[in-house]
């Protein structure tokens, strides 16, 4: 009884996973068709495809972000591990606005530090999705991003995962969800030299494993940047978010402070420290805290 019970379980979240990837789909496809080259007039309208240059940039502190790079934290034997993109497949540039769509497909992995360079995955987080952005132009000094995004995190231990010493028979934990979020952010340039962002979100959770995940969270976020040269910067970046966690609202904290070689929104390799307090962001530790202090490196892509 207890097989027939987990099969059918199995069932119903595969079939659960099946639909979801199939929503993700035809919004995708919709969108493409809603967007015809043939509607846009001749002139300062055109559709673009695979561009570089992203319609909406995410602050540099935003943890459920994709990037390629690496940090060792500091105050721990552990280091985080990104590997993944987000690109905009196509989009419409009409007038003082730009409209796009695109995916997302990443992953952050926990790794475990060891003499003779060995590094042990303890942990790994999978991201996949697709997003709608809208670039808008104010003035000549601002100009306001906008992103909706579709999203699914699952969460798994790996080989490196070093289990606890007890006589208590060890059960998989199992960690995913599918949500929506929403973003928008306000950039302003007050002279050729400084960039700033302020920027404000909300996230809804549909469907996730384990079940009492709260549903709503937000996320508050400003930064800072100075352009010492068209080819290097120094930025501050800072993002908090509001969430409930076992019936507890926390405020998580992720503040990023670096130095970028390369041309705003394109391709370029930053050199960062950072701060982390507050709620573990990783699946397999959904719960508990998490502070961490970090140095690394990522390529701008």
């Amino acid at each position: 009884m207890d097989r027939a019970f987990l099969l059918i379980t199995s069932g119903t979240e595969e079939a659960d996973r099946t639909s979801y990837r199939s929503l993700l789909l035809i919004a995708f496809i919709s969108l493409l068709t809603v967007w015809n080259p043939c509607s846009a007039s001749a002139g300062s309208d055109s559709v673009f495809f695979f561009s570089s240059e992203k319609v909406y940039t995410p602050l540099e502190a935003g943890v459920l972000e994709s990037r390629i790079g690496f940090q060792k934290y500091t105050n721990s034997k552990f280091l985080e591990l990104d590997i993944g993109a987000s690109a905009d497949i196509a989009g419409v540039k009409s007038g003082n606005s730009i409209y796009s769509a695109g995916i997302d497909f990443f992953t952050f992995s926990n790794l475990r530090s060891e003499s003779n360079f060995k590094f042990p995955v303890d942990a790994i987080d999978y991201y996949f999705g697709i997003n709608l952005n809208l670039k808008n132009r104010l003035s000549k000094r601002s100009d306001i991003q906008a992103r909706l995004r579709a999203g699914h995190i699952s969460s798994h231990l790996e080989d490196g995962h070093i289990y606890e010493n007890t006589d208590t028979i060890f059960t998989p934990f199992v960690f995913s969800k599918e949500f929506i979020d929403l973003s928008a952010i306000y950039e302003y340039r007050p002279g050729s030299k400084f960039l700033l962002k302020g920027q404000g979100g909300i996230n809804f959770i549909f469907h996730s494993i384990p079940a009492e995940i709260s549903p709503f969270s937000g996320q508050i976020g400003f930064e800072a940047r100075y352009l010492i040269a068209d080819v290097l910067s120094l930025y501050a970046s800072n993002e908090v978010t509001i969430a409930e966690v076992n019936s507890s609202v926390n405020l998580n904290e992720s503040f990023e402070g670096g130095v970028r070689l390369g041309r705003l929104n394109s391709r370029g390799i930053t050199i960062f420290f950072s701060y982390y307090d507050g709620q573990d962001f990783r699946g397999q530790y959904y719960g508990e805290y998490l502070n961490t202090l970090g140095i690394g490196l990522k390529f701008n892509y």
